[in-house]
C-alpha cells in the first residue's frame, strides 16, 4: 500500500519539534513541544500551548483521566501534565539508576506505564553516533519503577500488541524492532527480532504503533518515511518523502478521529502535524473508547 504525498494534510501551526503525538476521542490532537510544554490542536486546527515542563518533551501518551504523560528526554524526567497544565514528576530513576533519557511512554489496560530510556549516556548524541547497548525499558507499576529489559542500542518507541502478550521496542541504532514476551508479573522474556533484522540503510526506527489488522507502523526520521510490518513480518513502505515535501523527520505515529482511521505524525523538524487516512483503524489505546 502506497499513500500519495498529495493525500497528506496538515493540522495546526507554530509547533516546535512536535516529536510525540496522541489523538483524543474529542478530536483534539496533543503534541510535545520543544519549548518545554505541550500543545492541544482542535480538529478545526486551533492550537493552544499549555504546561511548563522544561527540558525537551519527547514521546507522549494519555491516561484515562486525560493527563498527558510525557517522556522528557531533555530533563531526564517522566512527567504527567494535567489538562489545566499542572506538572507532576512520575520517574527520574529505576532500581537506583538515573533514567537520564526517557524517550516514550505507553500505558496498558492494567494502568502500568512502560517507558523506554534510550541510553545511559548523559550526552544523547554519543548514543546516536555509535552502537552502544545501554538503553533499557522501565515498567512502572503502582508507582514503583523497575528495569525489565536492558542492553538495547538506543531504546526508542515501544508498544504492546492487542492481547498485551508482547512488548515491541524500536532498537534504533541496530535498525530493527525487538519483541519481548510479557509474563504475568510484568517481567519480560526474549528478546527476538521482529521483522527484518536490518530495516535498510536509512531504516533507523523511531515511533511504532499497531493498527487493528495487526500491522506495526514505524516512522523513519532519517529516511523521511513511514512504513509498517505486516503480521507476516514483511516491511511495506507506505510513505517515502526523501525531499521532505510533507514529512519533516517523522518520529511518532498515532491514530484517531472517526473510527481511528486517521494517522497523525509527530516530527523532529515539523511546525505542524501531518495526517492521512488509513485502510485500517488504529489499535484502541486506554484513553480511547
Amino acid at each position: 500500500m502506497k499513500i500519495d504525498l498529495s493525500k497528506i494534510m496538515t493540522l495546526g501551526s507554530g509547533l516546535l519539534r512536535p516529536e510525540g503525538v496522541m489523538a483524543a476521542d474529542d478530536g483534539t490532537v496533543y503534541a510535545s513541544d520543544g519549548r518545554g510544554c505541550c500543545s492541544r490542536t482542535s480538529q478545526g486546527g486551533q492550537t493552544i500551548f499549555f504546561g511548563d515542563l522544561g527540558g525537551i518533551p519527547n514521546g507522549i501518551c494519555l491516561d484515562k483521566e486525560g493527563n498527558c504523560v510525557v517522556a522528557n528526554i531533555g530533563s531526564g524526567r517522566l512527567q504527567s501534565l494535567s489538562p489545566q497544565g499542572t506538572p507532576k514528576v512520575l520517574m527520574t530513576e529505576a532500581d537506583g539508576k538515573r533514567m537520564s533519557t526517557p524517550n516514550f511512554p505507553f500505558i496498558d489496560s492494567r494502568d502500568r506505564i512502560w517507558v523506554s530510556n534510550s541510553t545511559a549516556h548523559e550526552e544523547l548524541n554519543d548514543a546516536l553516533q555509535r552502537v552502544i547497548p545501554d538503553g533499557c525499558v522501565v515498567l512502572i507499576r503502582g508507582g514503583e519503577p523497575h528495569i525489565v529489559a536492558e542492553g538495547i542500542c538506543f531504546a526508542n518507541g515501544l508498544t504492546l500488541d492487542a492481547a498485551e502478550k508482547n512488548l515491541y521496542v524500536a532498537e534504533t541504532m541496530k535498525r530493527r524492532i525487538l519483541r519481548y514476551a510479557v509474563c504475568g508479573d510484568g517481567s519480560l522474556s526474549g528478546p527476538e527480532v521482529y521483522g527484518p533484522a536490518f530495516l535498510g540503510r536509512l531504516g533507523f526506527p523511531d515511533g511504532i504503533a499497531f493498527d487493528e489488522a495487526g500491522n506495526l507502523w514505524i516512522t523513519f526520521p532519517m529516511g523521511n518515511a513511514v512504513g509498517y510490518l505486516t503480521p507476516r513480518q514483511e516491511l511495506v513502505m507506505a510513505i517515502e518523502d526523501p525531499e521532505g515535501l510533507v514529512l519533516r523527520r517523522p518520529s511518532n505515529i498515532c491514530f484517531g478521529w472517526e473510527g481511528r482511521k486517521t494517522a497523525f505524525i509527530g516530527s523532529l523538524e515539523g511546525t505542524n502535524i501531518p495526517y492521512f487516512r488509513t485502510p485500517w483503524p488504529g489499535l484502541r489505546l486506554i484513553h480511547q473508547t
